[in-house]
């Protein structure tokens, strides 16, 4: 079976024009839009401008992805007493960007009166995010950094990030070198994040030397990293650095693992000299002496170099290798289409969680629990919740993780009564609730008329059960407690409680407040 990959998959970039010779802002300062309101009865918007209330509903939109919710709050905000402030606009942008809305997040960065790095950030990294798809937007996304350089903001590490993912996306190693430059500039060229990511860059490139000498001078390297050298010299065809390098590796006092095994033994298949050819039967001891090879098979070994792209975020490395596997007929199982699943709705790839959906169900691994968690946090996370539910409904085997997708992703898509009704179907079917369970329906509690009582009675199972003292639940519960006016019963959480976070002073503040 083939899947569709984007332009941005491919291993090997190829090279767009990125830089004009001045800088151009394509989107000129806008009236604010005319937004439409929520549907009644859909999600319960506070009435005052309190920016602490706002963030909490702007969260709610960025981890759904919910544009529509979005833009019923940032309509809700204009129409409330206060412009938003900095900290506000700067969370509309995130919610644009994440909700795919590239021209909404640019009028919102192009009208703020005072902007810092976290608003530079932000829309950079909207740009970083649509660069994948559009040439256009990579040549932007430059456009503003070199704006930003020119302004008296200072720059971070969190700044060079999505301008790191933009120069790969150019296709062109000299922007890599050049940001490079500037993280040398100003002090971050040992950054270990960032050194890092910029192996992994010259890697993709083809500049081996120059990730050589930046992988040689790093303080700190992981696993992952000595698998990206590894890859590379494998990619470039240099047998001997290869053999070279994993007995560096090996004495580094780190373990390779399978993925390390792997790519050495399937990478460089035809050993031309005798010397090679002794140092592939060494590196296959090693494997055999750590139970990583012969005994397991490619599918465990692919799942393993799935997570290890799962594990450093990088959805698109998933998506990827997943790719490659389908179109070279290598096995899958249940664990491969759920890490696959996870990377799909990471990068909000509704047509490729379809086609792997179908795949599960054709193969029967749709019966898995994993993957039907997989599917259900997916569908939720896109907006689909119709799906979500059909799906859970479908599933023979629940687990804790199922109810919990579905508790919270009801009480995140304005079905607080049907996310209450699945707790206590939860607790019908026997199982114990967690304090994710807690959390999610104590949320839901909070917007319907008779969710003070509903958290009276689920206070009294967290006390009887022992769930009272985890910090998730006791926020939960107080935050509840201050928004239905009983801060006798908010401060006897707060006087109790042993561990505090910004959420527990701002659900205490609030209380107060109203």
């Amino acid at each position: 079976m083939q899947l569709p990959m984007q332009a941005s998959l491919k291993s090997k970039p190829k090279p767009t024009t990125v830089f004009s010779s001045s800088p151009k802002i394509p989107y000129q300062t806008l009236s604010r839009p005319t937004l439409p309101l929520p549907s009644p009865g859909k999600t319960h918007l506070p009435s005052s401008s309190s920016s602490s209330q706002w963030f909490s509903l702007l969260r709610q939109a960025i981890s759904s992805s919910n544009l529509h919710l979005g833009k019923s709050i940032h309509a809700r905000i204009l129409t409330s007493s206060e412009y938003p402030d900095r900290f506000l606009i700067n969370n509309l942008i995130t919610m644009y960007a994440r909700c795919g809305s590239l021209l909404y997040a640019r009028r919102m960065f192009d009208k703020m009166p005072d902007r810092d790095l976290i608003s530079w950030n932000s829309i950079l990294a909207a740009y970083a995010h649509s660069g994948e798809y559009d040439v256009e937007n990579v040549k932007e996304g430059f456009c503003l950094f070199r704006l930003l350089r020119e302004s008296v903001v200072l720059t971070s590490r969190l700044t060079l990030r999505p301008v790191l993912k933009l120069t790969l996306a150019s296709g062109f190693v000299w922007a890599s070198e050049a940001v490079h430059g500037y993280a040398v500039k100003i002090g971050l060229d040992w950054d270990v994040f960032f050194s890092g990511s910029l192996v992994n860059i010259y890697s993709k490139f083809g500049k081996i030397r120059e990730a050589r000498v930046l992988f040689d001078g790093m303080p700190e390297r992981d696993v992952v990293l000595w698998n990206v050298m590894l890859q590379a010299y494998v990619q470039m065809g240099f047998e001997a650095e290869t053999f070279h390098l994993f007995s560096n590796f090996h004495s580094s006092g780190l373990r390779p693992d399978d993925v390390s095994v792997r790519c050495v033994l399937s990478g460089i298949s035809n050993v031309g000299s005798e010397v090679g050819k002794k140092h592939k039967e060494q590196v296959q001891a090693y494997a055999i002496k750590l139970f990583l090879y012969d005994d397991i098979s490619n599918v465990v070994l692919s799942n393993k170099m799935l997570t290890g792209y799962l594990q450093v975020g990088d959805n698109c490395g998933v998506v990827e290798c997943f790719a490659d596997m389908i179109r070279s007929n290598v096995e899958y199982d249940s664990v491969t289409l759920a890490v696959a699943l996870t990377a799909v709705a990471g990068i909000n790839n509704l047509k490729l969680g379809e086609q792997i959906h179908s795949m599960a169900l054709k193969s029967g691994f749709n019966s898995a629990v994993s993957v039907g968690n997989s599917l259900i946090s997916l569908y939720s996370k896109m907006g689909y919740i119709w799906f979500a539910k059909k799906v859970f409904s479908g599933m023979k085997e629940l687990d804790l993780i199922s109810w919990n997708s579905m508790i919270s992703s009801c009480s995140h898509s304005g079905l607080e009564r049907e996310s209450v009704n699945l707790f206590v179907d939860l607790l019908f079917h026997g199982l114990r609730p967690d304090h994710f369970t807690l959390a999610s329906v104590l949320k839901a509690c909070s917007s319907l008329t008779e969710g003070l009582y509903l958290s009276k009675q689920i206070h009294a199972h967290v006390t009887k059960a022992g769930n009272a003292a985890d910090c998730f639940v006791s926020t939960a519960l107080l935050d509840n407690y201050s928004r239905s006016g009983k801060m006798a019963e908010a401060e006897c959480l707060f006087e109790n409680k042993e561990e505090f976070d910004l959420a527990t002073w701002n659900a205490m503040m609030s209380g107060y407040i109203e």
